[in-house]
């Protein structure tokens, strides 16, 4: 499975705009996060043609990942005519942030709903299961990162995460890695909430590099880095100097 990305970048790093990735399949869109730049990017890109459903997952709260959520949800419900489904791991614990978030943006429960992960189980061609992975991004958040389940292997999209334990478990459990999607920073100070690339470098097998697809970068450097160790760089369109809407 190839997640599309409307933005790749971290939150200070605007020319790149927010992080979020897309899928779409059988007229649903599944996205990934809706920071401040991408309604509008989902707009100029044309992904909300021809759309029946938004199906949103929300790794965690700072406003790079939610700072379009409520235009998002008005816009499925006064113009798709449904409320956006919110696709949520049962015992989330970021939910109340998201509550909050959804509340201070004047939406009304009846513009959304709440689907639970398990709900998507084998019900589309290119993943079998959604699954929110907890992670640690920062002190004050509760953040999430997601695995699919797909026909060609595992793929784990880390979210914002300082940490790399998933990964190397995820590496050491013997199962088909197909793609890593990870958070990745040039920053390397005591107390970075982000992935140092070094660490990436130090603590990801040489036979795996190929696999990971560095995303979040903080500047063009990063992207020099990453490439250097033989990681890839995620791409949106513009990168690619590709116009078009890519459907499952």
């Amino acid at each position: 499975m190839d997640l599309q990305f409307l933005g790749r970048g971290a939150a200070f790093n605007p020319k790149e705009g927010n992080n979020s990735a897309y899928f779409i399949e059988n007229n649903q869109l599944f996205l990934i996060d809706c920071g401040e730049s991408i309604f509008e990017r989902l707009v100029e890109d044309g992904l909300l043609e021809g759309i029946d459903a938004i199906n949103l997952m929300i790794t965690h709260t700072h406003s790079d990942h939610v700072g379009s959520l409520g235009t998002l949800v008005m816009y499925s419900y006064y113009t798709l005519r449904k409320p956006l489904n919110i696709v949520m791991k049962r015992d989330a614990k970021h939910l109340p942030n998201i509550e909050k978030v959804l509340e201070g943006f004047g939406c009304t429960p009846a513009m959304y709903s709440y689907v639970d992960e398990e709900q998507y189980d084998s019900k589309f061609a290119s993943f079998q299961t959604i699954r929110y992975i907890e992670t640690d991004h920062c002190d004050e958040l509760s953040c999430y990162g997601l695995l699919f389940t797909t026909p060609y292997g595992l793929v784990y999209y880390s979210g914002d995460t300082r940490e790399i334990e998933f990964v190397k478990s995820l590496i050491a459990s013997g199962q088909y890695i197909d793609k890593l999607y990870i958070d990745t920073t040039t920053a390397n100070f005591p107390g970075n909430v982000h992935l140092y690339v070094g660490i990436l470098q130090e603590q990801i097998p040489e036979e795996y590099k190929s696999k990971v697809f560095c995303m979040h970068i903080n500047n063009d450097q990063c992207i020099e880095e990453a490439k250097k160790v033989g990681f890839n760089v995620v791409e949106t369109q513009k990168e690619k100097g590709q116009s078009f809407v890519k459907k499952i």
